[in-house]
């Protein structure tokens, strides 16, 4: 009776215990779901030979999950080998182990095989990125296999054998693609970024592409396609683009929610919240642990803030953070399962493995459609601020042109009155000059008839010419001038001078002309005639030959600047004794009236005059 109850007992327990041998057989090509068992080194000391002899207490599947330890973790694997093939590889399905040993026993000695994060590929058994090892089992081989691992992140990974018939590098290449496809797109996205932020040179902008280039650091650094460029060295340096990576995403989501206007009273404590992030960045340069995990705890809990505060901004009527926070939900979901799967609270497969990578991916995705949204939307209200500019435009144009009519219509009028006025004035200044005119002729006629009474003319004919000169202008004002400014002196001196020349019929004159195209103010003229009138009249009066006497008159302009030069073939004078005279106190006194003049006199063969002034602008009074 004890022996059938103790037979019964054993097959119950039998059905409830758990089988913990890995067969292989010749139906299954890959083994991907089964029971380890492990045990963690805590003396980090204990050799293969100590291991053996130790018992394994702690079960777990083949996709484990064991948290965070400072500990070696030895997993141990029972196989039987049931089928035709021999050849097979085991796969950790990870990189980031230091050390991954692989240790079974073939002919009673045991065979090592090492492998490890810094072991380049080109080293490796399998030349994949993956930590992976190749066994050799004979039929019906029976015996534990053991794999002793090592690194500064958290435990996890999956153990699965592939047959070697079947195993390609394609079959595990299929993360690896993912990954590849992931950073075309985020390669792509940043690019983009860059265009805006060249472009639109906003805040925004600036923390989107930080956030892409991070992102895409990040990517590369999880991904493992490090080690097949021999980088690997610098994965734990790398891990400092998390801590930036969330840093631009702070600035970014304050820039994107309006923070400034909808959170006022926080915007700055929440602005602050980057420095953390910048500062444990820079500490990763130097030091992994334990920052990693301070960083990692942190980005979660940046998470937690930012998700009501997003939806509370929602509820205070910016609607565009829907997107925002539906991104972010996604992230934080699968954050979180794979933090847990970190901390070996719930177990590693696809989902809590690759979920965050996933989760980047989107939330890089969204963002991109947010940012390209609010460009379009940017876009938009500039086209409708141009349209509302065009429309002030055209208004303002209509009542400027309506301005411009009346003004125009107002100034026709002024004008109007103004040229009634000038040619008002112009006729009395005419008759002014007409009665002037007429005034001259009368002197100049009782001088005329009081010469007749006196031998001595000479005095008579001096200041009859005189006056014929200034009645000259006069003259030529009223009949020959186009305007009463400005006199055109060519045909002026010339009348003037042979007016002169005809008084005297006793004499035998040659007169030359040398004079320009000049026009001279109404005052400059009239004071440059009557100091011509005095030289040329001494010029005839004083020469010694009245059968041979010779003139030569030039005028000439050169940068605003009046030459006269009067020269005469006569024997000249004695200035010092002359001064007295009444001609050269003329000369003198109007030459002053003239602008920065300045005259003297030659004596070489005759008398030369030379005078140069200034010649005054048309604006000038």
């Amino acid at each position: 009776m004890i022996k059938y109850f103790f037979i019964f007992c054993l097959f119950f327990s039998s059905l409830f215990s758990e089988n913990l041998t890995l067969t292989f057989n010749d139906t299954t090509d890959i083994y991907n779901d089964f029971k380890i068992e492990y045990l963690k080194d805590n003396s980090n000391l204990s050799n293969i030979k100590d291991i053996e002899k130790k018992e394994f207490k702690k079960i777990t599947n083949n996709g484990f999950a064991l948290g965070y330890s400072n500990q070696k973790i030895w997993i141990k694997i029972n196989i039987l080998n049931k089928s035709k093939e021999e050849n097979f590889i085991l796969t950790l399905n990870e990189t980031f182990y230091e050390k991954a040993n692989l240790y079974y026993k073939k002919d009673n000695r045991w065979i090592k095989k090492e492998n490890g994060l810094f072991i380049p590929i080109k080293q490796r058994e399998i030349k994949y990125n993956k930590l992976s090892f190749k066994l050799n089992l004979p039929r019906n081989y029976q015996n534990n296999i053991y794999l002793e691992l090592k690194g500064k992140y958290a435990y996890f990974g999956e153990v699965s054998f592939y047959k070697e018939n079947y195993f390609r590098l394609k079959n595990f290449l299929d993360m690896n693609n993912l990954y590849i496809f992931i950073f075309g797109t985020t390669f792509i996205i940043l690019i983009f970024s860059i265009g805006l932020s060249a472009t639109l040179k906003e805040k925004i902008y600036y923390y989107y592409l930080g956030y892409t280039l991070f992102n895409l650091i990040y990517l590369i650094k999880i991904s493992g396609l490090l080690c097949f460029i021999d980088l690997q060295k610098y994965i734990y340096i790398l891990h400092s683009s998390v801590a930036f990576l969330d840093a631009f995403l702070i600035l970014f989501s304050l820039e994107y929610l309006n923070t400034k206007k909808y959170l006022k009273r926080y915007d700055k404590l929440l602005r602050y919240s980057v420095i953390p992030f910048f500062l444990i960045g820079f500490i990763l340069f130097f030091d992994y642990q334990p920052w990693n995990q301070i960083l990692n705890a942190l980005s979660l809990f940046i998470t937690i803030i930012f998700l009501p505060l997003s939806i509370y901004i929602f509820f205070k009527g910016y609607k565009r953070s829907v997107y925002y926070t539906f991104a972010l939900l996604i992230y934080f979901f699968l954050a979180m399962i794979f933090m847990l799967m970190l901390s070996g609270l719930i177990e590693y497969n696809n989902l809590t493995r690759y979920g965050l990578v996933y989760g980047t991916a989107l939330e890089n995705i969204i963002f991109s459609i947010m940012i390209i949204s609010r460009y379009n939307e940017i876009k938009n209200e500039q086209i409708q601020y141009q349209k509302e500019l065009l429309s002030i435009k055209n208004e303002h144009a209509k009542l400027l042109k309506k301005e411009v009519k009346k003004r125009t219509n107002e100034l026709t009028i002024a004008n109007n009155k103004l040229s009634r006025i000038l040619k008002e004035r112009e006729l009395l200044l005419k008759e002014i000059l007409h009665r002037v005119k007429n005034n001259f002729h009368m002197i100049l006629g009782i001088l005329w008839f009081e010469s007749k009474k006196y031998k001595e003319k000479d005095i008579f004919s001096d200041l009859i010419n005189r006056i014929k000169s200034m009645s000259k202008t006069h003259e030529y004002l009223l009949y020959t001038s186009e305007n009463l400014k400005n006199i055109k002196v060519k045909e002026y001196f010339k009348d003037i001078i042979e007016s002169i020349s005809s008084t005297y019929t006793n004499k035998k004159i040659t007169i030359n002309f040398s004079i320009g195209n000049i026009e001279l103010k109404f005052d400059d003229a009239i004071s440059l005639s009557i100091i011509i009138n005095e030289i040329v009249n001494n010029s005839i009066k004083h020469h010694p030959d009245s059968k041979n006497i010779n003139i030569f008159v030039s005028l000439e302009e050169k940068k605003n600047k009046i030459l006269l030069k009067i020269k005469d073939n006569g024997e000249g004078f004695n200035i010092k004794s002359s001064k007295e005279g009444l001609g050269l106190k003329l000369i003198n006194d109007f030459s002053k009236k003239l602008l920065n003049s300045n005259f003297s006199f030659e004596f070489n063969k005759g008398t030369i005059f030379i005078l140069t002034f200034e010649k005054k602008d048309s604006n000038e009074k």
